[in-house]
């Protein structure tokens, strides 16, 4: 592909910003595309190598090219840099697997090319961007904050596309594996498509840990485990990350539970849950109830011992119960609310809660 500079959109998180370095694909190779799923416009490697393109992200983990074909179509381009251990015939057949998949709140993938020193992923572009972008970035792209009933569809919609990834691939422990905003991208109505989604099998497992969210995780860290809880964990991280309007990178990047986002949500909570919630987040006046609704229930996905742990039906079934609005009283429910959540401290300093979700 033919590579131009592209100006920094989004932060600076791997998978998520634009950087102005760039490199090329080898075109030695003379292998076709595989395709997985019909597609509406027809092209093949070689075009799709000689395509201009934008470079979208680069990292340990992968890099992403935007590639405007002269046929029309805009594709992304990911170039996997940690699987170089897995067999053809092994990643062919989980690449079936995923052009099996089908769900609106999926970024579907279009193709794929297999060469042993490198692996492409071929998907559609999605004009609107990452999740992250939308949240900690509209405002240098000239944008208005998500308000309230856009951040809960967009829970809704990540919700139900991690459910779907459970009961479509149940082999697989971390269906997801890799879920955090920059991988949630919004289409045009604001609905949320998954990305990166069931790729622990395939990524080198030597490096995997320093490069995916699941391993993060408080499981993870204390024990080497992952259960099928832990993605649960990361949509509470992004629950948290949606209604506060932080970015908790330092804590994604295993630098310690002090900076978790939750543990900060905790502390917060213990005075008024209505100043956890982004300053720029446009509400209505009987909406805090719901709020506070969601706000528990990123909480109990973030709960550190598995055990306690939602499991993921459960918090879906939860959060299809959160409304945009609430009839009720609202001023009367946010102030007895605020002291619902139970904060504890154990004496290894670990934080602790319980919730009342009545």
């Amino acid at each position: 592909m033919s590579h131009k500079k592209a100006r920094s959109r989004e932060p600076s998180e791997e998978g998520s910003h634009r950087s102005r370095s760039s490199s090329r694909i080898s075109k030695g190779d003379t292998m076709m595309l595989s395709f997985v799923r019909d597609h509406k416009d027809q092209f093949d490697l070689h075009e799709l190598l000689g395509a201009s393109a934008e470079v979208l992200g680069s990292g340990c983990y992968s890099s992403s090219y935007k590639a405007s074909l002269l046929s029309g179509p805009v594709m992304v381009v990911k170039r996997f840099k940690q699987m170089n251990n897995v067999g053809r015939e092994e990643f062919q057949e989980h690449m079936r697997r995923f052009g099996r998949l089908n769900h609106p709140n999926l970024l579907p993938l279009i193709a794929y090319y297999y060469r042993k020193e490198e692996k492409l992923f071929v998907t559609d572009f999605v004009h609107n961007g990452s999740l992250a972008v939308r949240l900690h970035g509209y405002q240098a792209l000239g944008q208005r904050s998500l308000e309230w009933g856009s951040r809960l569809k967009i829970v809704k919609g990540i919700a139900e596309g991690l459910q779907y990834l459970y009961r479509e691939m149940p082999s697989l422990i971390a269906a997801h594996g890799h879920l955090k905003s920059s991988n949630v991208l919004l289409n045009e109505s604001l609905e949320p498509l998954l990305t990166d989604y069931g790729l622990v099998p395939v990524i080198n497992q030597d490096l995997a840990p320093d490069i995916m969210v699941i391993y993060k995780s408080p499981e993870y860290l204390q024990h080497g485990r992952i259960t099928k809880k832990t993605d649960v964990w990361s949509l509470g991280i992004i629950i948290l990350e949606i209604l506060t309007g932080n970015l908790p990178v330092n804590f994604l990047q295993g630098k310690g539970s002090d900076l978790s986002l939750a543990n900060w949500v905790h502390s917060v909570s213990e005075e008024c849950s209505s100043e956890v919630f982004d300053k720029d987040m446009e509400v209505s006046t009987n909406s805090e109830g719901e709020m506070i609704k969601l706000l528990k229930i990123a909480l109990a996905c973030c709960e550190r011992d598995v055990d306690k742990r939602w499991d993921l039906k459960e918090v879906v079934d939860r959060i299809h119960q959160v409304n945009e609005t609430d009839n009720e009283d609202h001023n009367s429910r946010s102030s007895s609310n605020a002291s619902e959540v139970e904060i504890r401290q154990t004496q290894s300093g670990e934080v602790s809660f319980s919730i009342d979700m009545a």
